[in-house]
């Protein structure tokens, strides 16, 4: 394993954990955004 391999496996795993930041954290309180109306919990 060479160091290309250590630093793409970085950046995939970097763009996983935030998009799973962005479905967690910045969606929370929101139901369906979609229309531009938001409810809250």
């Amino acid at each position: 394993m060479g160091v290309a391999d250590i630093i793409i496996a970085a950046v995939i795993i970097t763009g996983a954990l935030y998009i799973l930041y962005l479905n967690l954290w910045k969606k929370k309180g929101c139901c369906g955004c979609e229309g531009g109306s938001c409810c809250k919990k």
